[in-house]
C-alpha cells in the first residue's frame, strides 16, 4: 500500500468513527437534558482530539509496517489525517449557497449571481448568426498566429 492510501484509510475511519460517536452522545445528552447542549463542546473537542491521536497513531504504526514514513516525516501523517477530516467535514456546507457557514469558501469560487440570473432571454433582440458568418469567425479567429 502507499502512504496516502494507509492515510486516506484511517482518515475516513476517523471521519466515521468521530460522526457516529458525536451523533450518540448528542442524543444521549438530549435525553438526559436539553438544556446541557450548551456544554456539548466540552465533551466533543476532547473527543475528537482523542480519536485523532488514536488514529494518527494507527496510521504510522501501518506506515512503519510497509517503511514508508521515517523520522520527523510521521508529523505529515498527522496533517493529511487532519486536512482529509477537515475536507470530509466541510464538504457539506460547501454545497449550500451560504458562504458564511465555514470558510470552505476559501477553496470554492464564489459567485454572487446564479447563472439564470446571467443568462438574459431577450427574444426580441435579433442575436442570430448565420452558418457562414459563424464559418468566417472561426476562420478569423484561428488564422491569427
Amino acid at each position: 500500500m502507499e502512504k496516502f492510501e494507509i492515510d486516506i484509510k484511517w482518515g475516513s475511519y476517523l471521519f466515521i468513527v468521530n460522526v457516529v460517536s458525536s451523533i450518540c452522545i448528542i442524543l444521549v445528552i438530549c435525553l438526559i437534558d436539553i438544556n446541557s447542549l450548551e456544554y456539548l463542546y466540552n465533551i466533543l473537542i476532547p473527543l475528537f482530539v482523542l480519536q485523532l491521536i488514536y488514529f494518527t497513531v494507527k496510521a504510522i504504526i501501518e506506515n512503519n509496517k510497509y517503511d514508508l514514513s521515517k523520522g520527523f516525516r510521521k508529523i505529515f501523517v498527522f496533517v493529511r489525517l487532519l486536512v482529509f477530516y477537515y475536507l470530509l467535514a466541510m464538504f457539506p456546507s460547501a454545497t449550500t449557497n451560504d458562504t458564511n457557514s465555514s470558510i470552505f469558501f476559501l477553496f470554492l469560487p464564489y459567485r454572487k449571481k446564479d447563472i439564470s440570473e446571467l443568462i438574459q432571454d431577450d427574444s426580441n433582440e435579433e442575436d442570430e448568426i448565420t452558418l457562414k458568418e459563424f464559418i468566417f469567425k472561426l476562420k478569423r479567429k484561428f488564422s491569427r498566429p
